[in-house]
C-alpha cells in the first residue's frame, strides 16, 4: 500500500499546486502528442470531481482511510479524486506511457501517496487476497480482451475483501447500435473476425452487460437492482445527467428486476461482494 497517508479530504476540488510537476506533466503530454489542456487530459481530474465524487456519495461510499484499487488508471484522474477524498489508493494500468502521465498528474496535484503499477491481465495483480474495500473500474473493462475477461473478473474478486464494493462506470455497452468511444455505428453487432476484412485493423467494441454479472461476479449483490435504481438516478441528477431516457431505463430495470445501469449505453453498476 502507499508509503504515506493521503492528504486530508477537502470540500474543495483537487488543485494544481506543484508548478514543477505541472510543467513536467505538460512537457510529457506534448511529447506524446497530447494536449495538456484537453478536457480528457489536463482537465480530467476536474471532470471526475464533478462526476465520480457525486456517484460515490450517493452510494454512501465514504473513502476516508479505505483501501481502494483503481483498475485502469489512464491519466490518473479518478485515483487522484479518490485520494483527495481520503482513500489509500493503488492504481494499475497495462500502459507504462499512461502511468507515467498519471504519476506526473498526481505530482502536480500534490497526491504522492498513490501507488502506481504496470500490470498484464494474464499475470494477475500484485496484491494480497482481500486487499481492497472498493475497486473502481472507470471506462476500462470494454478494453479487456474477451479471452482475458474471465481471468480479470477472478483477480478482481480475489483482491476485493468480503463486503467490499465493485463500482463500474462509463463502460461502453455492446447492446447499443453506436459504440460510445469511437462513434462507429453497428460495429457492436459485428463479429470481431470481420475487423481486418472491413476496417483493416481491430476496432473498439462495447461490453455485453451480462459480462458484469458472470463468473464470480454473478454472486455479488447489485445495489441498483435492490433499490429499483433510485441511487443511480440520484447520482445522475447530482451530475446533471437526468434525462427522460434514463428515467425510462430505471423504470424498465425495476420491471425486469435488474440494475438499470446495465441497460444504458454507458454501462454502470455498483456491486457488493457477499
Amino acid at each position: 500500500m502507499s508509503a504515506s497517508p493521503p492528504p486530508a479530504p477537502d470540500d474543495s476540488p483537487p488543485q494544481v499546486i506543484d508548478a514543477a510537476g505541472d510543467a513536467a506533466f505538460r512537457d510529457a503530454a506534448r511529447a506524446t502528442r497530447l494536449d495538456p489542456d484537453h478536457p480528457w487530459i489536463g482537465g480530467y481530474v476536474d471532470y471526475e470531481w464533478r462526476h465520480l465524487r457525486h456517484i460515490l456519495a450517493t452510494y454512501g461510499f465514504a473513502l476516508r482511510g479505505r483501501r481502494v484499487l483503481e483498475f485502469g488508471a489512464n491519466i490518473g484522474a479518478s485515483a487522484i479524486v479518490m485520494s483527495h477524498l481520503g482513500a489509500q489508493v493503488q492504481a494499475v494500468d497495462v500502459s507504462e506511457r499512461w502511468l507515467g502521465l498519471a504519476r506526473l498528474n498526481a505530482l502536480r496535484h500534490g497526491h504522492m501517496g498513490i501507488g502506481w503499477h504496470t500490470v498484464n491481465a494474464r499475470d494477475g495483480l500484485p496484491f494480497a487476497d482481500g486487499a481492497f474495500d472498493l475497486i473502481n473500474c472507470n471506462s476500462v473493462l470494454e478494453y479487456v480482451s474477451p479471452a482475458d475477461l474471465p481471468a480479470v473478473r477472478d483477480e478482481l474478486d480475489r483482491v476485493l475483501a468480503p463486503g467490499g464494493h465493485l463500482l463500474v462506470t462509463g463502460t461502453s455497452s455492446r447492446l447499443w447500435p453506436r459504440e460510445v468511444h469511437s462513434g462507429r455505428w453497428l460495429v457492436n453487432y459485428l463479429p470481431r473476425r470481420v475487423d481486418r476484412w472491413i476496417f483493416g485493423r481491430a476496432v473498439e467494441r462495447g461490453l455485453w452487460p451480462w459480462a458484469l454479472r458472470a463468473g464470480r461476479w454473478a454472486a455479488y449483490e447489485n445495489l441498483d437492482a435492490q433499490d429499483g435504481g433510485r441511487r443511480l438516478l440520484a447520482a445522475r441528477r447530482a451530475i446533471g445527467a437526468d434525462t427522460p431516457s434514463l428515467r425510462a431505463m430505471v423504470a424498465l430495470g425495476a420491471l425486469l428486476r435488474i440494475g438499470p445501469g446495465l441497460l444504458a449505453h454507458n454501462l454502470s453498476c455498483a456491486l457488493r461482494k457477499r
